[in-house]
């Protein structure tokens, strides 16, 4: 008998006691309910993957599917030297920095505001808390009624000030953007507010006293210990709210469609254009899988950000 089969065959009762101790286990059990649902949900998240990933590399139109061949990378250098790309990459990166920004200002600026005991702070709280509870769809449709020329609830407003209520926002490309810009905003700022709230509730009162006992100003407990303290929240609320907004589709649909020309054309607008309107799927599939590897990179940052805050802790 062989080195190799001696010492399988030392190991093998071992193996097999640890086997049978394995299956008579609670774990084993519950890995056989979540079995199915695993492998249903992995094919479900892979295949797109995969079905995307080979089509990037493909010259694939649905005008002409018989005609489908490998061009390699073709696609994505089409993609990286395209004019409509690189606007449509300055667009979704000024769209995120600007909606996330304000976002995250108005939503802790409300948190200070409410971290307080007083009368009707539940009911403002749910007040605060309802744009949350309607999907993009709904607010795009809202949005654009209150946004109409001549009657909209929203020109209507301007025309106080002097605006002419028939001017079409959402069809002029110098208010295009900051109309949609304006929906995202009041659409997601409860999500910062929701975050900031709880990190503030999370915070020892202690502390914010002890400050105050030294001297501090409330401005000055927010800037100097409340913020501090809740920057590893704000990163991560950061990093999931800048991820999100990257990849904004539905409420720009609704709301442009991407126009007026390319005033609103984010980059997963672009791919959509380029699927269902062009029917060219192998250029939506790189683009789609740029897409995917910007939003990995600008959330890798902000993970080592926020790694290297919790190490210097």
């Amino acid at each position: 008998m062989s080195t190799a089969e001696r010492v399988s065959t030392d190991k093998s009762p071992g193996a097999r006691a640890t086997w049978a101790r394995f299956t008579r286990s609670k774990a084993f059990s519950g890995y056989l309910f979540l079995g199915p649902s695993l492998i249903l949900t992995l094919a479900i998240m892979l295949y797109p993957l995969v079905f995307s990933l080979i089509a990037s590399t493909e010259h694939y139109l649905l005008a002409r599917p018989n005609e489908r061949y490998s061009v390699g990378l073709e696609n994505y250098l089409w993609v990286i030297q395209a004019p409509s790309f690189l606007n449509s990459v300055g667009i979704t990166l000024l769209f995120t920095v600007v909606a996330v920004s304000l976002e995250f200002l108005l939503g802790l600026s409300f948190a200070a505001l409410l971290n307080k005991e007083f009368r009707f702070q539940g009911i403002i709280r749910v007040i605060m808390m309802l744009p949350l509870f309607l999907t993009p769809s709904v607010v795009g449709l809202i949005f654009v009624r209150l946004y109409y020329p001549g009657d909209g609830l929203v020109m209507l407003f301007l025309n106080l000030f002097g605006v002419d209520r028939n001017f079409p926002l959402l069809a002029s490309p110098s208010t295009a953007l900051p109309s949609v810009i304006l929906v995202d905003i009041w659409r997601t700022t409860p999500f910062m507010f929701l975050v900031m709230l709880a990190g503030m509730q999370s915070i020892s009162p202690e502390i914010q006293e002890a400050a105050s006992i030294d001297g501090a100003s409330s401005w000055q407990i927010l800037r100097n210990v409340t913020i501090p303290l809740l920057m590893p929240l704000i990163l991560i609320a950061l990093t999931i709210r800048g991820m999100d907004a990257f990849r904004e589709f539905d409420t720009i649909m609704l709301l442009t469609g991407g126009g007026p020309g390319q005033a609103t054309e984010v980059i997963s607008m672009m791919a959509y254009i380029l699927a269902f309107r062009i029917y060219d799927v192998g250029r939506a599939s790189a683009v789609a899988w740029v897409i995917l590897l910007l939003v990995l990179v600008f959330s890798i940052f902000f993970v080592k950000k926020l790694r290297d805050m919790q190490m210097s802790a």
